[in-house]
């Protein structure tokens, strides 16, 4: 020891005497750890695409964020599924362990999340269509939470250095824009509005619509220059594939202020996303009243007005598209494990919301599969997979707009969902659609419904893959194995889970625990207003 740690009383603190317990993706991956230093356990997070995700253990200075938060009464120890052990350590004056928690994450799909968003910022998600895991979470820019945590006086002031540096960084790394972030989501909101009107007996995927360059709305003129010929004529499903704002006009204002603003929550919007981090809420409008004005209707149909949108709830409208209409509840912690490595606790798939009939879905899916295979989605096609996706280029006053891409892919059905989002990225979309098109290959790429090679996928997607440093990385993501004591638990989690560990307002937290707020995540951290740009 250094002499310096803990010996300062400034600097005793019950947290750093406890070994909190690590985290692992769901490979066994280390993603945080606890060493000692002197009487002091340090936090360390030997990943750097997935530490942020993770969060930050830093009682001594800014407290605490993310999984380190919402689970930090199980990684300390203070929460344990086996009374009898927490009575006999305190009869028996054992040091208190915490538990390790194993995520739905993805090591290796993070870094090639990371890396393909590269140094642009925004965001991109990756899940499971049918269970809602949660495989990568990746925002640009990010922090590192290695510099925010210390045990001396030395590191305290390096630590609030760091953190002063975070919060005047203009781009705001605090900022995850996975799930802080809010966003106008542009075309992809289309399909909340394409499912309405077939949901509601309005439209069907061949209903064809009048599109000839403008429509006048109480005044309002909407232009259309997604047209990719002068017809004037075109199904939803052509509209679908090319983004027409005028056919999409026109539905809206069928189906109606209320019917859109209730399919719009049916989806999800103005809900507390039950998740193990806090999401911030979508929104239509700032009020109901929004809508009372047709113009408001009609650009609100096809992705302007007021609306606001996460990019985890994006991949979670994709998903639900692809699953017969139910949007699964997402989570990110799949198991806790005793300091024995026994399970203590489990999280199950289960469903959050049902959104329409599978049949108005599957018709929706069919429209997305046909906008990769001939519209403006492209640029997402795989060969010999099933590809559906929805292109958005949302308007931003002042700036450049951000580009979207929400999707799906497997064979023969839908097995993973993404959604990316690219700020001030122009009215290019091929770069948040490719995004998201390698990152369904290299979700593919791991099942066994794969290819077994890399044949056809993008060269980073193989070297993101393999064991590698993702580009940028300092260190090659892997050291801090040595850290590993045990596995938790030798065998893979199995596939059913019990599912009362998520913290949203949805669910009801168990009884005995501290108050949390609406969301139901106790919030502990110093940090800035969620990103609206």
């Amino acid at each position: 020891p250094n002499g310096e740690t803990l010996s300062n009383g400034r600097l005793l603190n019950d947290g750093l005497t406890v070994r909190r317990g690590r985290v692992f993706d769901r490979n066994g991956i280390v993603l945080a750890d606890s060493v000692q230093d002197g009487d002091a356990w340090s936090r360390v997070y030997p990943e750097p695409a997935s530490a942020y995700v993770v969060g930050y253990y830093a009682p001594l200075t800014v407290g605490t964020d993310g999984l380190e938060a919402s689970w930090g009464d199980v990684l300390s120890g203070d929460e344990t599924g086996n009374v009898f052990e927490q009575w006999l350590r305190h009869l028996l004056h054992r040091a208190r362990e915490g538990n390790d928690l194993r995520l739905t994450l993805d090591a290796d799909l993070q870094r090639t999340a990371q890396a393909l968003l590269g140094e642009r910022n925004g965001a991109a998600i990756l899940i499971e269509v049918e269970t809602g895991r949660v495989l990568a979470l990746a925002s640009y820019p990010f922090y590192d939470p290695n510099l925010i945590t210390a045990t001396t006086p030395s590191q305290a002031v390096a630590a609030e250095r760091y953190w002063q540096s975070l919060i005047e960084d203009p781009s705001k790394p605090l900022v995850q824009r996975a799930t802080d972030g809010l966003y106008a989501p542009g075309s992809i909101f289309k399909v909340v509005t394409a499912a309405a009107a077939i949901d509601l007996g309005f439209a069907s995927a061949g209903k064809m619509y009048e599109d000839d360059g403008t429509l006048n709305v109480e005044g309002r003129i909407i232009e259309d220059h997604n047209r990719p010929d002068e017809r004037s004529e075109w199904s939803l499903a052509e509209s679908l594939a090319w983004s027409l704002n005028v056919v999409f006009a026109r539905v809206g204002l069928a189906v109606g202020s209320e019917n859109l603003w209730e399919y719009a929550s049916r989806f999800g919007f103005g809900k507390t996303i039950p998740f193990d981090v806090p999401v911030n809420r979508s929104q239509v409008a700032s009020s109901p009243d929004f809508l009372d004005s047709l113009p408001a209707v009609a650009d609100t149909s096809f992705g302007q007005g007021e609306l606001l949108v996460s990019p985890l709830h994006m991949a979670l409208l994709a998903a639900g598209i692809a699953n017969g209409g139910t949007l699964m509840r997402p989570f990110l912690v799949e198991g806790v494990f005793g300091p024995d490595g026994e399970r203590v606790e489990s999280q199950e798939p289960e469903p959050w919301l049902q959104a329409v009939d599978p049949e108005t879905a599957e018709e929706a899916e069919e429209m997305m599969v046909g906008a990769v295979e001939a519209g403006y989605a492209s640029s997402a096609q795989l060969p010999g997979v099933r590809v559906g996706g929805k292109t958005g280029t949302a308007e931003v006053a002042g700036e450049e707009p951000h580009a979207w891409f929400i999707g799906f892919a497997g064979m023969p059905e839908p097995r993973y969902a993404v959604s990316v989002v690219l700020e001030n990225a122009g009215a290019g979309m091929a770069g948040a659609q490719i995004i998201g098109r390698d990152l369904l290959a290299a979700a593919l790429r791991t099942t066994s419904d794969a290819a077994a090679s890399n044949a056809g996928l993008p060269a980073y997607v193989q070297f993101s893959q393999g064991t590698e440093a993702w580009p940028g990385a300092t260190g090659n993501g892997r050291i801090g194995h040595d850290l590993i004591e045990q596995a938790p638990g030798s065998a893979r989690p199995p596939q059913a889970f019990r599912g009362d560990r998520a913290r949203g307002s949805a669910l009801t937290p168990a009884g005995g625990r501290e108050s949390r707020s609406e969301s139901g995540y106790r919030h502990r951290r110093r940090t800035e207003p969620a990103l609206v740009p």
